[in-house]
């Protein structure tokens, strides 16, 4: 599968699971409660746009490329809510 770098190995722990994944070559451990393959998707996206970002400007820190990923993903965000609350203005329209 594309991007099985950004997977890794899981164990349950208690309630919680513990995911390992890989960002840009750095191995981070995560405890969620959250599906493991909820978790190893959400690694695989963060890595794809990390990876894009240092590509796009390869003078960039990861750092840098982080906080811009992280805007990124707050633009996303704020656009899903705005149309979500659209949706839900229509629908109420609807009714």
């Amino acid at each position: 599968m594309p991007g099985q770098e950004a997977y890794g190995e899981t164990e349950p722990i208690g309630k919680r699971n513990r995911v390992t994944v890989n960002i840009v070559g750095e191995e981070y451990i995560i405890r969620s409660d959250a599906d493991t393959d909820h978790v190893r998707e959400l690694a695989e996206s963060v890595d794809e746009r990390m990876k894009a970002a240092l590509a796009m400007n390869p003078r960039l820190s990861r750092g840098q490329a982080a906080i811009l990923v992280c805007l990124s993903l707050a633009d996303d965000l704020k656009k899903a809510r705005r149309r979500y609350e659209e949706l839900m203005r229509l629908v109420e329209d609807v009714r």
